[in-house]
């Protein structure tokens, strides 16, 4: 027996010097992991401004209110005061407290005042988690182009989203002393590695201008019994987009920002804008000139469909300036079969549609533009539908970005919402304007924009005017395509107009359109949108009057203004 136990006790000693000896380093290292945690230390997201610097998203510091149901036990020993602060039904809090998780959270975000209201019940179940709360200081003025942030920080859609790896910044951690069921314990945290902030982006966007638009497109909307409509205003020389509102009429017959950025997620069939793409490309290609005369029959078929103007009129002569200042459909109709089917779909793809606008948005659609190569998209009667814009659907960035193009003197610039970025350290980089490509030569532009002039001095869009400057746009006018099938919806149209102004010497391009308004015509339910509009942003801009001296006579464009 006394063999036994000194070889037991010899035995139990040499484990115990394995234990403390050998092995201490281990185990007491377990017993850490044990008793101390890694815990996440959010960033602080950056911040978005507009032009002028005024801050239009930003993040705070807040808590989320957290308990222990496991420490809840029976009592409901202060639930009241609790349910109060929280803004919770007693049911609904008491159901969260008998979850048996550990972790159960009650509230996110909460201001430093209901932080302290709720520490001041002194509930040993209780305690607070690092947060951050993004809030918009506009409110819901720039939401479809802001975006929201999720409960995790990350950017859910929009701007939060595409320059996501920028805003959201590098958490930080630190280890801290903690229970059996995880609870913090009193003590100093160790290990700590400081979160690092996000960059802040300062935008091409104006606050007070975005402001005037909303207004303005608002109005017009209730005005035309509209289901919504879009605005977009941009600087010619930079592509820089000042205002972009995207406005529908909720259940409740309120006209509100809608909850994505259509003007360049969603397509429509523009209708007589389009015009565009048959006319440039025509001048261009040297087959006309201004002066062209044709002679224009009131109805024509094509296809075995019928085509015809909007007004009846009888056979007339109409010059190649006539036909688009008077937006006729068989003239321009007659001016694409000197270009062909071939050089028609070129020049579609050359101002910019059936493809990406170069803002690289989240859900940003390409349009569906048809070609002559593809016999799924292209019908006898394309010839006839996709001149006057009927034959194809595109975004109205796309079409805003093609008579920009054309206000640019024939080069296409990319579009912009971001300006520059600014380090966590404060430091700004501006970012370069891209300038893509010409698409039109200048002898091309200089024979086209006259002939937009005509449209607001004499033709479809004298609403469109503004005093004391000159204005070069086109209207559309498109009926709406069956959501259920072929065909189109009865009595619904979209109206738009897009144009810019000094006429001449342009600084902004503006595009307006309208859905399902009861004023059918773009000159009519549009154009005088664009005027209210433009006569607020030139001024707001500084812009001279045509034929002024200043700014106007010079290198125009908002960046210098």
């Amino acid at each position: 027996m006394v063999v036994i136990a000194a070889v037991a006790l010899s035995g139990l000693a040499a484990r115990l010097v394995q234990i403390q000896g050998v092995d201490a380093v281990h185990y007491a290292a377990y017993g850490a992991q044990e008793v101390y945690q890694s815990v996440s230390l959010p960033a602080l997201r950056g911040a978005i401004y507009d032009r002028n610097g005024n801050l239009i998203a930003a993040s705070s510091q807040r808590v989320d209110v957290v308990a222990d149901d496991y420490l809840v036990g029976g009592s409901k020993a202060g639930l009241g005061r609790l349910c109060s602060i929280l803004g919770l039904s007693a049911p609904a809090l008491w159901a969260k407290l008998s979850e048996h998780s550990g972790y159960v959270p009650l509230a996110y975000q909460v201001s430093r005042t209901t932080e302290q209201k709720v520490a001041s019940l002194d509930l040993p179940y209780l305690t607070f988690a690092p947060d951050l709360a993004r809030t918009d200081p506009d409110g819901d003025l720039f939401s479809p182009l802001l975006g929201i942030v999720g409960f995790a920080g990350q950017g859910l859609s929009g701007l939060e989203y595409l320059e996501n790896s920028l805003l959201a910044g590098t958490p930080g951690s630190e280890v801290v002393p903690t229970g059996l069921n995880g609870e913090g314990l009193p003590g100093t945290a160790t290990d700590v590695v400081a979160a690092r902030q996000g960059t802040s982006l300062v935008l091409t966007l104006d606050e007070p201008l975005q402001f005037e638009v909303t207004r303005a497109l608002s109005q017009q909307i209730k005005a035309t019994h509209a289901t919504g409509g879009v605005a977009i205003v941009e600087d010619r020389r930079t592509g820089g987009i000042l205002a972009m509102v995207d406005l529908v009429v909720g259940p409740d017959g309120e006209v509100v920002p809608s909850s994505q950025n259509l003007a360049v997620t969603s397509v429509y069939q523009p209708g007589s804008v389009m015009k565009l793409v048959t006319i440039s490309g025509a001048l261009q290609e040297g087959l006309i000139n201004p002066s062209s005369v044709f002679t224009v029959p009131y109805e024509i078929s094509l296809g075995g469909w019928p085509f015809s103007d909007a007004d009846f009129h009888p056979t007339e002569q109409l010059s190649a300036t006539q036909i688009l200042a008077q937006s006729s459909n068989i003239g321009t109709i007659e001016i694409a079969h000197l270009l062909g089917p071939d050089r028609l779909s070129y020049f579609l793809r050359d101002l910019g549609f059936g493809q990406p606008t170069g803002l690289e948005w989240p859900g940003e659609t390409d349009g569906l533009v048809p070609s002559p190569n593809d016999a799924a998209t292209w019908s006898p009667s394309s010839m006839g539908t996709v001149p006057i814009g009927t034959g194809e659907a595109v975004t109205p960035l796309q079409i805003l970005d093609a008579y920009n193009m054309v206000a640019n003197d024939g080069e296409f610039i990319a579009p912009r919402l971001v300006e520059a970025t600014i380090s966590a350290k404060g430091v700004e980089h501006v970012l370069p304007v891209q300038h893509e490509r010409r698409a039109l030569s200048t002898a091309t532009v200089s024979e086209l924009l006259p002939m937009l002039e005509k449209v607001t001095e004499d033709g479809t869009a004298l609403a469109a005017r503004i005093p004391g400057y000159t204005v070069a746009g086109k209207t559309g006018t498109a009926q709406i395509p069956s959501t259920t099938g072929p065909g189109y919806q009865p009595g619904a149209w979209s109206a738009t107009f897009v144009g810019f102004a000094p006429a001449q010497n342009p600084a902004l391009t503006t595009l307006i359109m309208l859905s399902h308004p009861d004023l059918i015509y773009g000159g009519l339910a549009s154009a005088p949108v664009f005027s209210a509009i433009m006569r607020y942003a030139l001024r707001h801009f500084d812009t001279a009057p045509t034929g002024a001296q200043g700014l106007s006579s010079g290198s125009s464009g908002v960046g210098g203004l």
